[in-house]
């Protein structure tokens, strides 16, 4: 994950690696979030790992990570954008014997928000927790 582009509100990484940089994500998260307190810190490391889950799995390559904070709002969001703007996604069956497929319905739980943002190339699901 290198750093991409940084301004005053977020922080975004090129993901160019084969699969997800869960662990390099967490790490850096923690480190860059010190204000949240530990049950919306571990919402928020929840909705990226299954963020850069869903993308590694379902979508195309390019892969970005944004990292944004608004004070004003008191909003933590975690972003991943790949470049499939056709592929929205579905949230699992809940109740479901299947293992995998739960990563949205896993954020939608413990997002205060979030959603999906398509444009012509690409498209970025998003989650965000109360700062």
């Amino acid at each position: 994950m290198d750093v991409v582009e940084r301004s005053a509100d977020h922080v975004d990484f090129d993901l160019e690696d084969r699969v997800p940089p869960v662990r390099r994500a967490r790490r850096w998260i923690t480190e860059n979030v010190p204000e949240l307190d530990r049950p919306a810190l571990l919402d928020l490391l929840l909705i990226a790992d299954a963020l850069l889950t869903n993308a590694f799995e379902h979508a195309e390559a390019p892969r970005r990570l944004r990292l944004s904070h608004r004070p004003d709002a008191h909003v933590v969001r975690v972003e991943v954008h790949d470049g499939s703007p056709e592929l929205l996604p579905v949230l699992g069956k809940p109740g479901g014997l299947e293992p995998h497929h739960r990563g949205l319905l896993l954020v939608n739980r413990v997002a205060s928000r979030w959603g999906v943002d398509p444009q012509a190339d690409h498209k970025a699901v998003w989650g965000e927790v109360a700062a």
